[in-house]
C-alpha cells in the first residue's frame, strides 16, 4: 500500500511498540512485509505482538525489551539489533497533566529525557548506515501541542515542540542522503496516554485513532517534513500561528485549566 521497502528497505526499529499508536506502526509495516524490531519495557508484551505479527505477515521480529528512559539505552539499542534499521519509529513518550509546580519533577525529567534526549542519541545512533546506504526514514513523534502554548501541560508541549524542530531542522540535513524525516502531530488519539498522563479534559474535537494517525504519516513520509493528523487538529495549529499570542495563552490557560486547579 506504501512501497515501504521498496522506498525504504526490509527492518523497522519502533520504540514505544507495546501499545496505541507504536503498536499500530508496528502491524502497518509488518503489512508491508518490513521485519520488525519492537523496542519498549514490556517484554511479555512485546513477545505476545512478535509473534502475532510473525504468524499474521510472515515476518520476523526482534524484542528489545529496554527502558528508554536510563542512560545508555541507545547503545543496548545497538548491541542488539539483528539487522540494519532502514526506517526508524521514534513514538516511545508520555506526557503529564496539572500545575507545573505540583507536579513530581524527576517524572518531569524523565520526561525530558525520553521524549527529547533518547530521540537524538537513537537518531544519531542508527543515521550513518541509512547515509551510507543513501535511503532511510525517520519519524520522529511530535504533537498539535508542539504548534501552541499549551498551560498545565508545559514540559509535555515543549518537549513535543523540540521533537518537531529536530525533525523539521534534520530533514533540511539529510534529504540530499535520500533520507526522509517526517514530524508527526497527533492530537488526542484514543490510547493509553489520558490514562497515563491522568488527563481527564473532554475536549471539543473528536479522538483520531491509532490506524488513522499512522496512515497519516506513512503516507505523508517523503513527501512533507511535518504533518498534523485530522482537519481539526491541523485548524488548531493554524490558530495557534494566527491568534495574538497573549490572547493565546490565556485562552489555552483557560481551556486546559484542571478542575482542582486554582483559578
Amino acid at each position: 500500500m506504501y512501497n515501504m521497502t521498496k522506498r525504504y528497505g526490509q527492518c523497522a526499529l519502533i520504540t514505544g511498540a507495546s501499545s496505541g499508536i507504536g503498536k499500530t506502526f508496528a502491524r502497518a509495516l509488518a503489512k508491508e512485509g518490513m521485519n520488525i524490531i519492537l523496542v519498549a519495557r514490556r517484554e511479555d508484551v512485546l513477545n505476545t505482538l512478535a509473534s502475532q505479527l510473525q504468524e499474521e505477515f510472515q515476518v520476523e521480529t526482534q524484542v528489545i525489551a529496554v527502558d528508554l528512559i536510563k542512560s545508555g539505552a541507545s547503545k543496548v539499542i545497538m548491541d542488539s539489533i539483528q539487522w540494519p534499521v532502514d526506517l526508524l519509529v521514534n513514538n516511545a513518550g508520555y506526557g503529564s497533566y496539572g500545575e507545573f509546580q505540583t507536579l513530581d519533577v524527576n517524572i518531569e525529567e524523565n520526561m525530558v529525557d525520553l521524549n527529547c534526549r533518547q530521540v537524538v542519541s537513537l537518531t544519531h545512533a542508527l543515521l550513518p548506515n541509512m547515509i551510507k546506504n543513501k535511503r532511510g526514514g525517520i519519524i520522529c513523534l511530535a504533537s498539535v501541542v508542539s504548534h501552541v502554548p499549551s498551560p498545565y501541560m508545559a514540559t509535555y508541549s515543549a518537549s513535543k515542540a523540540f521533537n518537531r524542530f529536530f525533525a523539521l531542522s534534520l530533514a533540511g540535513e539529510v534529504k540530499h542522503h535520500n533520507v526522509d524525516v517526517l514530524a508527526l502531530c497527533p492530537g488526542d488519539t484514543v490510547s493509553e496516554f489520558r490514562q497515563e498522563a491522568h488527563f481527564d479534559k473532554k475536549m471539543p474535537i473528536p479522538q483520531r485513532t491509532s490506524e488513522d494517525v499512522v496512515n497519516t504519516a506513512l503516507s505523508s513520509l517523503g513527501k512533507k517534513y511535518s504533518v498534523t493528523d485530522g482537519i481539526f487538529n491541523k485548524l488548531m495549529g493554524v490558530f495557534g500561528k494566527l491568534y495574538p499570542e497573549k490572547r493565546l495563552v490565556r485562552f489555552n490557560a483557560k481551556t486546559w485549566r484542571p478542575r482542582k486547579a486554582r483559578a
